[in-house]
């Protein structure tokens, strides 16, 4: 009578490859650079000043103080008669992460009483040819490119 005790069941397999994927990940993400979501995270975050800087100037009841969002190489500022809004419990200006560069179409975006802009289009960039872009249309709506 022979027995058939050679090689691995199915279930040492199937946990043996899922412990490999897991391994994997987490080294990938370790030797990875996390630059991609870095400049997503700066793209959303200029996203969320542009929308808070449109909402702020349909709220005001003083069009002679216009809402200012201005871009730096490293930063962005919601403004109104060039003091810095409070948004929440922080006040702008905004520092980008370490190795995120802003590029705009213009150095600032004015918004009147209803909410409107100038077009243009905003370019975030990181190390190692990471980007991401943000179009602000005339109407002051901007999103991810």
């Amino acid at each position: 009578m022979r027995k058939y005790g050679y090689g691995f069941t199915l279930i040492e397999l199937i946990t043996v490859t899922i412990l490999i994927g897991i391994l994997s990940a987490a080294l990938f993400s370790r030797f990875s650079s996390n630059n991609y979501s870095s400049v997503l995270s700066s793209r959303d975050d200029i996203i969320a000043a542009l929308f808070f800087a449109q909402q702020q100037a349909m709220m005001r009841s003083d069009a002679t103080n216009p809402i200012l969002v201005v871009f730096t190489a490293n930063s962005v500022s919601v403004t109104e008669s060039g003091a810095a809004i409070k948004a929440g419990s922080d006040f702008y200006p905004l520092q980008m992460p370490s190795g995120i560069t802003i590029t705009s179409s213009s150095p600032s975006f004015t918004y009147d009483k209803l909410g409107r802009t100038a077009a243009g289009t905003i370019s975030i960039s990181g190390r190692g040819g990471v980007s991401a872009s943000i179009r602000v249309e005339a109407s002051g709506y901007a999103f991810a490119n």
